[in-house]
């Protein structure tokens, strides 16, 4: 089939991730695959084209009205199968695009599952649950990364059930094991203390990632490190509350990491306090390399964390609890070492990359027919 990603921007991300590493292999099982990104040029999209996936950068701010304009050119010159979307703004854009391009199958990727209700302004929000089942095509289909963003889709936003798909984000195991080096090794690669108890996450720096409770659980353990990765807008206010903690010492803020698999090999634990979280790629991806996870019990992390047979699941927002779940590994390697195996068992069996081209390529099938009944309808109509 010929399909086109659109996506806001192909900066850091779960969404952007999981588009790195589906148009490739969907481009190697044969799909004619082109990725639009709304913004400008970056890293990713130079590994993109790397891989023999045809990107096309916009170049265009948030705001700017030639989004729709550029969307629709884009579309009527490649003319394809489906419009697979990603992310608030391109869901939207990229679906009106679709209708008007007269592209029959719209994919909408929802990667924020309930996080709507905390960056869509009300009306906008009770406009679109009221208007979104009935928007054209008629060959739509929602794929959500989650049991709780399925439950959100079905019963919040009263989205029919034979439209709505599970597939959650892929982890690639052998890339992430490919030249995977021993702990002290990792360690020294990332500047990183070479002994002690080492606690890893990876994150845009915001709010609702809970970098803030992890320095304050730090704060409760005194012989371990937390490595952090990622950038943001809390990344400056971090630094100075690990200083008001008095754990600037043990904290190593890392900044963006392209390849985050150092920082996963050089951890013993791995954590994910978020106050939302549609999936936690991180975390499944910690998991998958037998890592042991505790992370809040909110959102798609409670797919990823099975509290008690493949990590711990703490109380969100909760500084204490998130200490007490990280001692408690921390001062049992065994118990830990047990946990991390079952979640990597877990992982490999739910979250595998291939599992997930699977996934999205039968509602691709499935789309495919609808279109082509439609059309036999119309035609002996």
């Amino acid at each position: 089939m010929r399909v086109v990603h659109v996506i806001d921007h192909l900066g850091a991300g779960g969404a952007q991730r999981l588009v790195a590493d589906l148009a490739p292999r969907q481009a190697r099982r044969g799909h004619h695959v082109t990725v639009v990104c709304l913004r400008g040029p970056t890293p990713l999209g130079s590994v993109l084209e790397t891989a023999g996936v045809r990107v096309r950068c916009l170049g265009l701010g948030r705001t700017d009205v030639r989004q729709l304009i550029g969307l629709v050119a884009l579309l009527r010159s490649n003319a394809p199968d489906i419009v697979h979307t990603h992310l608030t703004l391109s869901c939207l854009l990229g679906r009106i695009a679709a209708v008007v391009a007269s592209v029959a199958a719209v994919v909408v990727h929802d990667h924020e599952a309930d996080a709507e209700v905390f960056i869509t302004p009300g009306p906008l929000l009770a406009l679109k649950r009221l208007a979104e089942p009935r928007l054209p095509p008629q060959a739509v289909r929602y794929i959500v990364v989650s049991h709780s963003a399925l439950a959100y889709a079905r019963e919040v936003r009263r989205l029919p059930p034979c439209r709505v798909a599970l597939v959650p984000n892929g982890v690639d195991s052998a890339y992430l094991e490919e030249g995977r080096l021993p702990p002290r090794e990792a360690r020294a690669r990332l500047g990183l203390p070479a002994a002690g108890p080492l606690i890893g996450f990876a994150g845009r720096m915001a709010p609702e990632k809970g970098i803030d409770l992890l320095l304050e659980a730090l704060a409760h353990l005194p012989a371990a490190h937390a490595a952090i990765a990622g950038r943001g807008p809390l990344a400056e206010d971090m630094r100075s509350r690990a200083a008001l903690l008095g754990v600037a010492g043990r904290a190593h803020f890392l900044g963006h990491l392209d390849d985050i698999r150092p920082l996963l090999w050089a951890c013993d634990i791995y954590t994910q306090p978020s106050r939302r979280e549609a999936f936690g790629l991180a975390a499944a991806e910690a998991a998958a390399l037998g890592l042991p996870v505790v992370a809040a019990r909110v959102g798609g992390l409670r797919d990823i964390v099975l509290d008690g047979i493949t990590g711990r699941l703490v109380q969100p927002g909760s500084a204490v609890t998130l200490a007490a779940g990280l001692a408690n590994l921390l001062g049992d390697r065994a118990r830990a070492h047990a946990l991390g195996t079952a979640g990597a068992r877990h992982a490999r069996q739910h979250f595998a990359i291939e599992m997930v081209l699977d996934s999205i390529d039968r509602v691709y099938q499935d789309m495919d027919r609808l279109c082509h009944s439609t059309i036999s309808g119309a035609r002996n109509g």
